[in-house]
């Protein structure tokens, strides 16, 4: 059996709806290069090596590729199409189990996001995990530039805070640096460092950490001056969460991941697909209802799932705070 015979054999394998362009394209490579290597025994063995070949030097992961549940053969042309699950804008791929097989799930159109917080947030959990991790060193910096509306708009500021949390600088939008020594207090980013680095990355394990913390941690206040009853661990858990997202480039993938995940298992928790941050910027929503007409939102990337910011709706009225940027650098003034 010659390769263009084999292709079609184990095309007819799998769905139609997938996309076998990258595969043949692969495959007229080889046979180009005189690779022939597909001569080994039946159709089962020429499939395994023809799918080692097609995701040879790509940085994949067994425990994704088995949640397919695929044939070999079909899992050849899907080798290709693997790393799709990582791609936001990609509705054709979905994470672990079909979303219209989820009860209460939509599909929206192309580039836009599911309403399930599980299906939503898993992704958003499989795009963290697979990014790079940020070299953090004691000399370097974490910048962040925020936006402020509490009611009325206020100037954006830049904040450069020392890893090892001994200088800070600020510059308000328009104004001048200055760096200062450190300001004494219960956070700085070097005492959060230290705390990221040390938060469990099981998804379960992270949200019990997150529901016993002795003090709030959010990144604006949700519930004033009281939470109905009940809730008051899951809000600590939301709000924290919200809180170490901020700091997303100083974050390691796999406790990024959970972090996501641990959203997903919050009660009362849902998915906006199209929301907008206080600045205006559109992205997907997680929200959570806490009740009595207050609604807390975290405002993700649509292409990324990168934190945004967040925003409160209470009594009618919407505050927020949104990230305009943030990153690791070398010195104060100097942006990522």
């Amino acid at each position: 059996m010659n390769e263009i015979e084999l292709l079609r054999e184990m095309r007819s394998e799998v769905p139609e709806r997938l996309d076998l362009s990258g595969a043949e394209r692969r495959l007229a490579g080889m046979r180009a290069e005189g690779t022939a290597g597909m001569r080994a025994e039946g159709a089962t063995g020429r499939a395994r090596q023809l799918a080692y070949r097609l995701t040879a030097g790509k940085a994949r992961r067994p425990a994704y590729r088995l949640r397919w549940g695929m044939t070999v053969a079909g899992a050849c042309v899907l080798a290709v199409a693997a790393v799709a699950v990582l791609r936001p804008q990609d509705d054709g791929v979905r994470t672990q189990e079909s979303v219209s097989e989820r009860p209460g799930a939509t599909v929206a159109g192309p580039g836009r996001q599911t309403g399930d917080p599980v299906a939503v947030l898993e992704r958003a959990a499989l795009v963290a995990d697979r990014s790079a991790a940020v070299e953090l060193r004691p000399d370097r910096w974490f910048y962040l530039k925020e936006s402020q509306h509490m009611g009325a708009d206020l100037p954006a500021f830049e904040t450069w805070s020392r890893l090892d949390g001994r200088r800070e600088a600020l510059r308000q939008e328009g104004g001048e640096l200055k760096v200062t020594a450190a300001e004494k207090g219960p956070t700085h980013v070097g005492r959060t460092q230290r705390e990221i680095e040390a938060l469990p990355s099981d998804p379960d394990a992270l949200l019990a950490h997150f529901r016993g913390l002795r003090r709030e941690l959010a990144p604006l206040s949700i519930c004033r001056p009281r939470c109905a009853p009940g809730i008051e661990d899951d809000v600590k858990a939301f709000g924290a969460i919200g809180w170490y997202m901020k700091y997303g480039p100083m974050i390691p993938p796999e406790t990024a991941a959970a972090m996501y995940r641990a959203l997903a298992r919050i009660p009362h928790v849902t998915i906006e697909p199209d929301a907008t941050d206080a600045d205006g910027r559109r992205g997907v929503g997680v929200v959570f209802d806490a009740g009595d007409g207050v609604k807390a939102s975290y405002v993700l990337d649509s292409a990324d799932y990168r934190y945004m910011g967040m925003t409160v709706v209470r009594d009618g009225e919407t505050v927020g705070m949104s990230v305009l940027g943030a990153g690791i650098v070398d010195e104060p003034g100097e942006l990522p």
